[in-house]
């Protein structure tokens, strides 16, 4: 796993990163509550399960909340996928710091989880990245490519 995150272009998956969260609370905020995935004791996230359809008045209403609830399913079962395959200790402080609506400091987290300020960080980065590579959005920097004299044009 160390092997796959050496060469991790930090700002670039930070960013696809919130880009991720955010979309994680904008479904959280827009969503029917009884859509919304539920959190489990072990910290996994799980879909509710139920077929029922609930019919609009309009086409057009209904063809965008399809198009929604589709979006909306598309995403979770994504985001569910790569946020499963971490441990416990990780899903915790990665929900408690990313995914619910009102984030607590993470001095509030680390001494709730009775972890050291420094475990608690190394921890959170580290869960960061493996959830980025396991969500696929992980970004690799470059190798820089060694400029010979005589390859340099004026």
């Amino acid at each position: 796993m160390k092997e796959l995150l050496n060469n991790v272009d930090r700002e670039a998956t930070q960013k696809n990163l919130e880009k991720v969260f955010r979309q994680y609370r904008t479904y959280l905020l827009t969503t029917d509550e009884d859509l919304m995935p539920k959190l489990t004791t072990r910290f996994t996230l799980e879909m509710p399960n139920f077929s029922e359809y609930k019919e609009s008045k309009t086409e057009i209403a209904v063809i965008k909340k399809i198009t929604f609830e589709e979006n909306y399913e598309k995403f979770m079962k994504w985001f569910n996928r790569g946020f499963n395959r971490l441990n416990k200790i990780e899903r915790q402080i990665i929900t408690k710091t990313n995914l619910v609506e009102e984030p607590k400091h993470n001095y509030e987290i680390y001494r709730e989880l009775h972890l050291t300020e420094r475990t608690f960080y190394r921890i959170k980065s580290n869960a960061l990245y493996k959830l980025a590579l396991f969500l696929g959005i992980i970004v690799y920097e470059e190798k820089k490519k060694a400029v010979k004299p005589e390859e340099v044009k004026p």
